[in-house]
């Protein structure tokens, strides 16, 4: 017997990421657990990829790619990328989803519960491949 589900998410608009004395200053977040993407504008406009990923608490995330820990591999990795867009005058917009709903096959829909790691990797890697197929460039490893 096939099964499938839809994954079905918004994302909410909640500013720029700006550069502070140097350091990385995040748009305010809820505390709360869900999905996040940042979208890099080169200094002219044109697109530079996405980055998307999830937290189970956003405003804490956000802090580690300001001040990222020797362990933090993601956070080292894209802490110069944004520093460097952001001083070459290119933009980083931040949008979250802190709600999801899982469409099954026959219409009825389940909200997710994105406290819960599996939905917000289930969210974030569905968020990913549409970023991949619409053709955008993803900056995920």
């Amino acid at each position: 017997m096939s099964e499938s589900v839809t994954v079905a998410w918004d994302w909410r608009p909640c500013g720029l990421v700006a550069l502070v004395d140097g350091k990385l200053a995040f748009p305010r977040v809820p505390g709360t657990a869900g999905v996040y993407r940042l979208t890099f504008q080169d200094g002219c406009g044109g697109s530079a990829g996405v980055y998307v990923g999830e937290a189970d608490l956003l405003p804490r995330r956000f802090q580690h790619y300001r001040t990222p820990g020797a362990s933090q591999q993601t956070n080292l990795r894209l802490n110069p990328v944004m520093a460097s867009t952001l001083a070459a005058g290119g933009r980083i917009a931040v949008d979250i989803a802190t709600s999801a709903q899982l469409m099954a096959a026959d219409g009825s829909a389940v909200p997710l519960d994105l406290t819960w790691k599996a939905a917000r990797v289930l969210v974030e890697r569905a968020a990913e491949v549409a970023e991949r197929t619409a053709g955008v460039l993803v900056l995920n490893k």
